[in-house]
């Protein structure tokens, strides 16, 4: 608690020592207040066109950015498209497959009265 009043007290001393006066301040005669530089025309125009640079270059990345995304998913609905021909076609050359089996033509000629004569086969290539 003593130190709390320490702080108090050492606080309260500090402004009555340390308050300015106008007379104790008193501007030097050979140092001017700082000014602020003023922006030239070619600086304003070169700042001006700098964000419209800036500006056009952010748009164009969005923008790619977006039509990368809508390529993306393109190409993702092609890939899918693609893979179901693919099963679609896979199927199709199984049901060929079934369909020119010799049993089962053999079975579709005895219940159509039809025999099988070797003498009539004739082997064709591509």
């Amino acid at each position: 608690m003593a130190q709390n009043n320490l702080a108090r007290n050492l606080t309260q001393e500090e402004p009555e020592s340390y308050v300015s006066t106008p007379e104790r301040v008193k501007p030097t005669p050979g140092v001017l207040p700082k000014q602020h530089l003023k922006l030239s025309a070619f600086e304003k125009t070169l700042i001006v066109c700098g964000s419209a640079i800036l500006t056009v270059l952010m748009l164009v990345v969005v923008s790619s950015k977006i039509a990368l995304s809508n390529s993306q998913h393109q190409l993702q609905h092609l890939d899918t498209r693609i893979t179901a021909i693919h099963n679609n076609n896979t199927n199709l050359q199984q049901q060929i497959g079934e369909l020119q089996s010799s049993s089962r033509l053999q079975k579709i000629a005895k219940e159509n009265g039809m025999t099988l004569s070797n003498g009539n086969i004739r082997n064709v290539t591509k």
